[in-house]
């Protein structure tokens, strides 16, 4: 795992090379026990309209829930639109896949 991926507000690396499956996998699971741990019960999850995205989007989807933590897929958004949705929705939180 390359940790220059780990930025103050976001992971930014190149597909396939810094970020492939196997690392949004475990990527999601330890966010889930995070949020689980920190009492988050509900987040969305947005993406844009790169090929990686659904993919991406479905894993960290799969890991989070098995935290427990209710998942609101918001399917092909604008980032802002994912913000929205936290306050629309009143979520604990939200990811914004553009990868």
């Amino acid at each position: 795992m390359n940790p220059q991926v780990f930025r103050e507000y976001d992971i930014r690396g190149v597909v396939g090379r810094d970020l492939d499956d196997d690392f949004v996998e475990r990527l999601s699971r330890a966010m889930g026990v995070y949020w689980s741990e920190k009492g988050v019960k509900r987040v969305s999850i947005g993406m844009d309209a790169r090929l990686s995205s659904p993919r991406f989007r479905d894993i960290l989807k799969h890991g989070i829930t098995m935290s427990g933590i209710d998942v609101y897929d918001l399917g092909m958004v604008p980032t802002p639109v994912m913000y929205f949705s936290l306050f629309r929705l009143d979520l604990d939180g939200g990811i914004q896949v553009t990868g």
